[in-house]
C-alpha cells in the first residue's frame, strides 16, 4: 500500500471517506446532467474548474461519463459525412433518426 494511500486512510474517519465519496459522485452526476443539457442545446461538453471526483482521495479515479449525441450534432455529423462521402453512422455506430 503506497504511503499516501495509507496516510489518507489513517487520518480520515469512515464518515469523512463516505462524505468524500458522496461529493465525488454528486460532482460527476452534476457534470453529466450539465453536459446533457448543453448537448440538447447543441453545445459540446464543458469542463469547469476541477475534474469531477477530485475530492474522492488519491485512490479514487472518476469514471468517464458518456452522454448521448444530440439531434443537432447528429445532423451535423451526417451532413459532414455526406459532403465527404463517408458513412458516419457506420463509423460511430449511430442510428439515423427516423422520419
Amino acid at each position: 500500500m503506497p504511503f499516501t494511500r495509507f496516510w489518507h486512510w489513517l487520518t480520515t474517519t469512515r464518515y469523512t471517506r463516505l462524505l468524500e465519496e458522496r461529493v465525488a459522485r454528486l460532482e460527476a452526476e452534476n457534470t453529466h446532467l450539465r453536459n446533457a443539457i448543453y448537448a440538447r442545446a447543441g453545445v459540446g461538453p464543458v469542463t469547469l474548474g476541477t475534474a469531477p471526483g477530485t475530492h474522492a482521495g488519491p485512490e479514487k479515479k472518476p469514471q468517464p461519463l458518456r452522454r448521448p449525441i444530440s439531434w443537432i450534432q447528429l445532423k451535423q455529423k451526417l451532413e459532414e459525412a455526406a459532403a465527404t462521402g463517408v458513412d458516419a453512422s457506420a463509423a460511430r455506430g449511430v442510428v439515423k433518426p427516423r422520419g
